[in-house]
C-alpha cells in the first residue's frame, strides 16, 4: 500500500496537482478541507504525513499543526511568502518542514521522501557497546523507543556521525535542509530543543550547547563511561 499523505487545503486545483505529483512519485494523496475532515482523516487513515495549505484555511493552522504532531504525524506547510509570523507559529506548534509558495516541487517531494517508510531498519554502533536503531519515525537508545519527527531524526544522524566532534549550526544547516539558503539559525535552535526534549529521559545521551561554537553531542555506557562530545569549551 502506497504512503498516505494528507492534503489540508481549500483549493481543489492545487490539491489536483498535488495528487497528480504525489501519484507519480508512489504516495496516495487524500483530501481534507475543514478541521473535521482532518480529526476523521487522522481517526480512519494510516497516514504518513500532513501537508498544509495555509493561505485561505478556514481556522488558525498552528494548533492544528499541533494536534497532529500530537499524534506523532510529520507535517509539512505551503506558506506564502508574507505569512512569517504564521510560519514561526507553526514551528513552535512542531512543524516539521515549511515550503515556501509559489510551490516547489522538489522540495515538497523531498519532504515526504524523508519521512517515507524505508524497507529496512538500520543501525549505527557506539564505540561503546550500545546500539542505536532506527526506524522510520522512531529511534531505540539503550532500550528506550523514542519518537523523532523527519528533520530531528535526521539531525540526530548528523550529529551521531560526528560524535567528538562540535557542529555548527551553519554545518547543520548545509548537511541537513534540501534548502539551506532559506533557513535561519535560530530554526536550527528550535529542532535541537525538541531533540532535547525527547532525550530528557535519557541520562547517558544528551545534545550540549558549546557556547561560540554550536552543539556536540555526549554519549557514555552507564557501566563504562565513554565521552564522545569533550573539549574546553563552557556548555550547558
Amino acid at each position: 500500500m502506497p504512503p498516505i499523505i494528507l492534503i489540508c487545503s481549500q483549493d481543489a486545483e492545487l490539491y489536483l496537482l498535488l495528487a497528480h505529483i504525489l501519484r507519480s512519485e508512489g504516495f496516495e494523496a487524500r483530501l481534507a478541507a475543514s478541521d473535521d475532515d482532518v480529526a476523521d482523516a487522522c481517526a480512519s487513515a494510516e497516514l504518513s504525513a500532513v501537508v498544509l495549505d495555509c493561505a485561505g484555511w478556514p481556522s488558525d493552522v498552528a494548533p492544528l499543526c499541533a494536534l497532529l504532531k500530537g499524534s506523532g504525524l510529520p507535517v509539512g506547510a505551503l506558506i506564502g511568502g508574507d505569512m512569517r509570523a504564521e510560519h514561526l507559529k507553526l514551528i513552535k506548534a512542531g512543524l516539521d518542514e515549511g515550503i515556501t509558495r509559489p510551490l516547489s516541487p522538489s522540495k515538497l517531494l523531498a519532504f515526504l521522501h524523508g519521512i517515507s517508510p524505508r524497507s529496512e531498519v538500520s543501525t549505527l554502533n557506539f564505540p561503546a557497546p550500545t546500539e542505536i536503531v532506527f526506524g522510520p519515525h522512531t529511534v531505540v537508545v539503550s532500550g528506550k523507543r523514542i519518537a523523532l519527527a523527519p528533520m530531528e531524526m535526521r539531525i540526530f544522524r548528523f550529529l551521531l556521525e560526528r560524535q567528538g566532534q562540535i557542529s555548527t549550526r551553519e554545518q547543520l544547516i548545509e548537511a541537513v535542509w534540501p534548502y539551506p539558503h532559506a533557513v535561519e539559525s535560530r530554526t536550527v535552535d528550535v529542532h535541537i530543543g525538541r531533540l532535547r526534549k525527547a532525550f530528557a529521559g535519557l541520562r547517558n545521551l544528551r545534545i550540549r550547547t558549546v557556547y561560540g561554537a554550536g552543539y556536540a553531542l555526549e554519549y557514555h555506557d552507564h557501566c563504562c563511561p565513554h565521552i564522545l562530545a569533550s573539549n574546553g569549551f563552557t556548555a550547558t
